[in-house]
Protein backbone atom coordinates (compact mmCIF):
# COMPACT_ATOMS: atom_id res chain seq x y z
CA UNK A 1 0.00 0.00 0.00
CA UNK A 2 1.41 3.14 -1.19
CA UNK A 3 2.27 5.62 1.96
CA UNK A 4 0.32 7.68 4.11
CA UNK A 5 2.73 10.68 4.32
CA UNK A 6 4.59 12.70 2.21
CA UNK A 7 7.18 15.12 3.47
CA UNK A 8 7.73 14.94 7.16
CA UNK A 9 9.89 17.60 8.24
CA UNK A 10 12.25 18.15 11.23
CA UNK A 11 14.82 21.39 11.78
CA UNK A 12 18.20 20.39 12.96
CA UNK A 13 19.56 23.76 15.05
CA UNK A 14 23.58 24.61 16.07
CA UNK A 15 24.77 28.13 17.04
CA UNK A 16 27.49 29.52 14.43
CA UNK A 17 29.08 32.77 16.70
CA UNK A 18 26.54 35.41 16.45
CA UNK A 19 24.10 33.27 14.02
CA UNK A 20 22.10 30.26 13.52
CA UNK A 21 22.49 27.33 11.36
CA UNK A 22 18.98 25.58 10.23
CA UNK A 23 18.91 22.54 8.37
CA UNK A 24 15.75 20.64 7.13
CA UNK A 25 15.59 17.26 6.47
CA UNK A 26 12.83 15.30 5.39
CA UNK A 27 12.08 11.88 7.39
CA UNK A 28 9.06 11.01 5.36
CA UNK A 29 8.89 9.54 2.10
CA UNK A 30 11.45 9.38 -0.04
CA UNK A 31 10.54 11.85 -2.72
CA UNK A 32 13.38 11.01 -5.38
CA UNK A 33 15.29 14.27 -4.68
CA UNK A 34 17.84 15.18 -1.27
CA UNK A 35 16.20 14.95 1.74
CA UNK A 36 18.39 17.69 2.75
CA UNK A 37 15.75 20.06 2.12
CA UNK A 38 17.12 23.63 2.75
CA UNK A 39 19.93 24.96 5.04
CA UNK A 40 20.09 28.61 6.47
CA UNK A 41 22.58 30.16 8.48
CA UNK A 42 20.80 33.49 9.75
CA UNK A 43 21.65 36.24 11.72
CA UNK A 44 19.92 36.24 15.68
CA UNK A 45 18.48 39.37 15.08
CA UNK A 46 16.30 37.96 12.04
CA UNK A 47 13.71 36.18 14.39
CA UNK A 48 10.70 36.56 11.80
CA UNK A 49 12.99 34.34 9.55
CA UNK A 50 14.09 32.07 12.04
CA UNK A 51 10.34 31.57 13.21
CA UNK A 52 8.92 30.43 9.48
CA UNK A 53 11.77 28.06 9.78
CA UNK A 54 11.53 26.72 12.82
CA UNK A 55 7.57 26.94 14.47
CA UNK A 56 5.64 23.49 14.26
CA UNK A 57 9.14 21.54 13.23
CA UNK A 58 10.62 18.63 15.40
CA UNK A 59 13.82 20.08 16.70
CA UNK A 60 17.23 18.51 16.88
CA UNK A 61 19.43 20.26 18.65
CA UNK A 62 23.07 19.45 17.05
CA UNK A 63 26.04 19.36 19.70
CA UNK A 64 24.28 17.30 22.39
CA UNK A 65 26.31 15.05 24.19
CA UNK A 66 25.20 11.24 24.94
CA UNK A 67 25.61 7.72 24.81
CA UNK A 68 25.23 6.25 21.14
CA UNK A 69 23.56 2.91 21.00
CA UNK A 70 24.94 0.07 18.97
CA UNK A 71 25.25 -0.88 15.11
CA UNK A 72 22.05 -3.42 13.98
CA UNK A 73 23.64 -5.84 10.73
CA UNK A 74 21.46 -7.35 8.67
CA UNK A 75 21.11 -10.11 11.56
CA UNK A 76 19.66 -7.35 14.03
CA UNK A 77 21.70 -8.13 16.27
CA UNK A 78 23.25 -4.99 18.13
CA UNK A 79 26.97 -4.97 17.31
CA UNK A 80 27.72 -2.44 19.11
CA UNK A 81 30.45 -0.80 17.06
CA UNK A 82 29.06 2.94 17.39
CA UNK A 83 31.17 4.81 19.51
CA UNK A 84 30.05 8.04 22.05
CA UNK A 85 28.75 11.00 20.81
CA UNK A 86 31.32 13.98 21.17
CA UNK A 87 30.73 17.44 22.25
CA UNK A 88 30.93 19.43 18.75
CA UNK A 89 33.14 22.34 19.95
CA UNK A 90 31.49 25.92 19.38
CA UNK A 91 28.08 24.87 18.91
CA UNK A 92 26.71 25.14 22.46
CA UNK A 93 27.03 25.96 25.93
CA UNK A 94 27.92 23.90 28.77
CA UNK A 95 24.07 23.16 29.62
CA UNK A 96 24.03 21.74 26.01
CA UNK A 97 21.38 23.26 24.65
CA UNK A 98 20.70 26.27 22.43
CA UNK A 99 20.63 28.85 24.96
CA UNK A 100 20.05 32.53 24.19
CA UNK A 101 20.33 31.69 20.07
CA UNK A 102 17.75 33.78 19.90
CA UNK A 103 15.97 37.17 21.84
CA UNK A 104 13.45 36.20 24.03
CA UNK A 105 9.98 35.69 21.85
CA UNK A 106 11.71 34.24 19.04
CA UNK A 107 10.32 31.18 17.63
CA UNK A 108 13.60 28.83 19.14
CA UNK A 109 14.18 30.64 22.28
CA UNK A 110 15.06 28.25 25.13
CA UNK A 111 12.67 28.52 28.50
CA UNK A 112 12.49 25.30 31.14
CA UNK A 113 14.90 23.28 28.80
CA UNK A 114 12.18 23.54 26.06
CA UNK A 115 12.07 25.37 22.28
CA UNK A 116 9.33 27.61 22.39
CA UNK A 117 7.44 27.23 18.69
CA UNK A 118 9.26 24.24 17.35
CA UNK A 119 6.95 20.83 18.13
CA UNK A 120 9.42 19.53 20.50
CA UNK A 121 12.87 18.30 20.60
CA UNK A 122 13.99 15.20 19.06
CA UNK A 123 15.75 12.63 21.25
CA UNK A 124 18.37 11.30 18.82
CA UNK A 125 19.24 8.31 20.52
CA UNK A 126 16.06 7.00 21.80
CA UNK A 127 14.82 7.31 18.02
CA UNK A 128 17.64 5.48 16.88
CA UNK A 129 16.60 3.05 19.70
CA UNK A 130 13.26 2.52 18.88
CA UNK A 131 14.36 1.94 14.70
CA UNK A 132 16.64 -1.22 16.20
CA UNK A 133 14.13 -2.32 18.42
CA UNK A 134 11.58 -2.38 15.79
CA UNK A 135 14.10 -4.32 13.15
CA UNK A 136 14.74 -6.58 15.89
CA UNK A 137 11.03 -7.50 16.51
CA UNK A 138 10.36 -8.14 13.16
CA UNK A 139 13.93 -10.41 12.93
CA UNK A 140 12.34 -11.86 15.65
CA UNK A 141 8.75 -12.35 14.14
CA UNK A 142 10.53 -13.70 10.71
CA UNK A 143 12.56 -16.14 12.55
CA UNK A 144 9.36 -17.63 14.30
CA UNK A 145 7.30 -17.63 11.03
CA UNK A 146 10.69 -19.25 8.99
CA UNK A 147 10.41 -22.01 11.69
CA UNK A 148 7.03 -22.24 11.60
CA UNK A 149 7.56 -23.16 7.62
CA UNK A 150 9.97 -25.45 8.06
CA UNK A 151 12.66 -22.94 6.63
CA UNK A 152 11.04 -22.09 3.17
CA UNK A 153 11.99 -18.40 3.27
CA UNK A 154 15.16 -15.84 2.55
CA UNK A 155 15.99 -14.25 5.77
CA UNK A 156 15.51 -10.22 4.91
CA UNK A 157 18.89 -8.02 4.27
CA UNK A 158 17.50 -5.72 7.35
CA UNK A 159 19.36 -2.10 6.99
CA UNK A 160 22.50 -1.42 9.09
CA UNK A 161 21.70 1.52 11.91
CA UNK A 162 24.06 3.97 12.73
CA UNK A 163 23.69 7.01 15.42
CA UNK A 164 23.30 9.96 12.95
CA UNK A 165 25.89 12.35 14.81
CA UNK A 166 29.07 9.62 14.12
CA UNK A 167 28.24 9.52 10.02
CA UNK A 168 31.19 10.48 8.01
CA UNK A 169 31.05 12.78 4.99
CA UNK A 170 33.87 11.66 3.05
CA UNK A 171 31.57 13.20 -0.30
CA UNK A 172 30.84 16.59 1.44
CA UNK A 173 33.86 19.64 1.08
CA UNK A 174 33.24 21.95 3.60
CA UNK A 175 35.38 25.31 3.83
CA UNK A 176 38.01 25.85 6.61
CA UNK A 177 36.13 29.14 6.99
CA UNK A 178 32.44 27.28 7.41
CA UNK A 179 33.75 24.33 9.94
CA UNK A 180 31.18 25.38 12.57
CA UNK A 181 28.56 24.63 10.00
CA UNK A 182 30.30 21.07 9.76
CA UNK A 183 28.60 19.13 13.16
CA UNK A 184 25.12 20.15 11.80
CA UNK A 185 25.44 18.99 8.42
CA UNK A 186 26.75 15.86 9.78
CA UNK A 187 24.05 15.45 11.81
CA UNK A 188 21.16 16.18 9.06
CA UNK A 189 22.86 13.65 6.67
CA UNK A 190 23.26 11.07 9.40
CA UNK A 191 19.19 11.85 9.85
CA UNK A 192 18.53 11.46 6.30
CA UNK A 193 20.84 8.27 6.52
CA UNK A 194 19.09 6.86 9.49
CA UNK A 195 15.20 7.82 7.50
CA UNK A 196 16.89 5.97 4.34
CA UNK A 197 17.28 3.03 6.45
CA UNK A 198 14.26 2.78 7.65
CA UNK A 199 12.21 3.30 4.68
CA UNK A 200 14.60 0.62 3.93
CA UNK A 201 13.01 -1.83 6.86
CA UNK A 202 9.54 -0.62 6.16
CA UNK A 203 9.96 -2.06 2.32
CA UNK A 204 10.62 -5.22 3.84
CA UNK A 205 8.47 -5.27 6.14
CA UNK A 206 5.68 -3.99 4.01
CA UNK A 207 6.99 -7.15 1.29
CA UNK A 208 6.04 -9.42 4.06
CA UNK A 209 2.26 -9.81 5.33
CA UNK A 210 3.06 -11.95 8.06
CA UNK A 211 4.57 -8.50 9.19
CA UNK A 212 2.28 -6.04 8.55
CA UNK A 213 0.84 -6.41 12.19
CA UNK A 214 4.31 -4.79 13.58
CA UNK A 215 3.53 -1.27 12.04
CA UNK A 216 0.29 -1.47 9.86
CA UNK A 217 -0.29 -2.07 6.23
CA UNK A 218 1.29 1.56 5.19
CA UNK A 219 5.02 2.50 5.32
CA UNK A 220 5.85 4.87 8.25
CA UNK A 221 7.90 7.63 8.53
CA UNK A 222 10.67 8.00 10.82
CA UNK A 223 9.58 7.20 14.52
CA UNK A 224 10.72 9.90 15.82
CA UNK A 225 11.09 10.08 19.76
CA UNK A 226 10.21 13.60 20.69
CA UNK A 227 9.87 15.18 24.31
Amino acid sequence: MAASFDLHTLAVLGAAGERLVIWHVNVGAALGESRLSGAWVLDRSRTAEIESLTVGYPIVEAGNDAAAPGTVGNDAQTAGTVGNRTQQAGMVGESNHLTDVVGVGAAVAIADDRIVGGAGIVDVDTTVETVCAAIESADQRFAAHQDASGGKFTRPQWPVIVAPDVVALPQFRVDVADDHIRPVLTLARGLADLADAWAAFESLRLARPFLEDLGGAAARPLPLAVR
